[in-house]
This record gives C-alpha cells, structure tokens and sequence, in this order.
C-alpha cells in the first residue's frame, strides 16, 4: 500500500489534521467498513486521544472489537484530537483497504492502493507529502 502524510493545521485550531477529518471524504465504502482502533505499533505508541470520545475509542483499542464507519464517524465527533491512533477498515476479515494514522500530532497518514482516495487527500490537504 502507498502512504500520504498529511502536515496540515486544522482550519479551526493549532492542531495537525488527524484521522477525524480524513474519514468523510472516504466516502461510502469508508461508512459500510469495518473499522479497527489501535495504538501506533511502528513507533511503540499506545492509542491517545482527548475530548468526550476519547474514552469509547480506547475501549474500542483495548477489547480489539469492530466498529461500523458510522458509528465511529459519530465517536469522532465527540473526541477533540486524536494524537496517536491508528483506524483500519476492512471490508470483511481479510486485509485492511485503508489505514488512518495519527502521529504524534505532528502529522496524518493514508495508507492505501485506492488511487482516488491518496488522489482526493492531495487535492483537499495544502501540505501531503509521499512516503517513499
């Protein structure tokens, strides 16, 4: 799967874009999915978010179950930032199709071999940046 970073401030706030705002445009294979919610193994980091949700996420992160893209949809809004969390969506059991990262605050990622989705995070974000 290829990698987008995403370095934009959020329009409202001093904070980096993180997942929350990278959801919607996913459109309506994102909504039917399954989402899983991690914390960020790559850097060894347990899931951190702030604002009322928070809490219903990291239950989610720590019982390892699924949750529909709606209803993690209406979780994001209720949560302020999400500082390190990794959502993976799936389709059925298999591989996930698209994996949403936050990273420290620092930056956001997609991961995916969707064309269209890496195609609209560049026209919609100013500063996206490929991993090599």
């Amino acid at each position: 799967m290829r990698t987008l970073q995403i370095h934009d401030l959020e329009p409202q706030h001093a904070a980096v874009v993180d997942p929350r705002l990278v959801l919607p445009m996913l459109g309506e294979r994102a909504i039917r999915a399954s989402w899983q919610v991690a914390g960020v193994a790559r850097f060894d980091e347990p899931f951190f978010a702030t604002g009322e949700g928070a809490t219903h996420l990291e239950a989610l992160c720590q019982s390892l179950k699924r949750v529909s893209g709606v209803v993690l949809s209406q979780i994001f809004g209720r949560v302020r930032q999400v500082i390190w969390g990794e959502f993976s969506a799936y389709d059925g059991d298999g591989t996930p199709w698209v994996i949403l990262r936050a990273i420290d605050s620092s930056w956001c990622e997609v991961e995916t071999d969707d064309v269209g989705i890496l195609d609209r995070v560049r026209e919609t974000f100013a500063d996206v940046q490929t991993v090599p």
